[in-house]
Formats: C-alpha cells, sequence, structure tokens
C-alpha cells in the first residue's frame, strides 16, 4: 500500500486522521472536509470519491502502523 495523500495534507489534517477517540473515549469518525477532497482531487487528477477512498486506506494502515487499530 502506498501512502500518498498523507503527504499532501497540512499539519492539521494529518492529526486529524489520526484521531480516534473523542472526549471521554466516545469514537471519533473521520470524515474529511469537502474543500480538503476538492482540493486533492484536483492535485492528483482523481475523483471526490477516489481520493475519499484512498484516504479511508491510508488511516486504516497508519493507524495500523501506530498500534492504535479500531
Amino acid at each position: 500500500m502506498e501512502i500518498v495523500l498523507y503527504q499532501k495534507l497540512s499539519t492539521r489534517s494529518r492529526r486529524s486522521i489520526l484521531r480516534t477517540k473523542k472526549r471521554y473515549g466516545r469514537p471519533k469518525p473521520y470524515k474529511p472536509r469537502g474543500q480538503l477532497l476538492q482540493r486533492l482531487a484536483k492535485e492528483t487528477g482523481w475523483t471526490i470519491d477516489q481520493v475519499h477512498e484512498q484516504l479511508l486506506r491510508e488511516r486504516a494502515v497508519l493507524l495500523k502502523l501506530k498500534g492504535i487499530e479500531k
């Protein structure tokens, strides 16, 4: 699995993608902002759906590497 989009994220987006819990231990789903999806789609030439799927795949890989698996 190649990590392509993570390198193009800002610091805030990188932190957000690795968060799995909210306050008091509630689970936090990852929902990237529309503006981020549009920017990445424009930079890579992919569709927004492809970018969203790739971000979710990369998130799963990164969480597994960090040992934060769900």
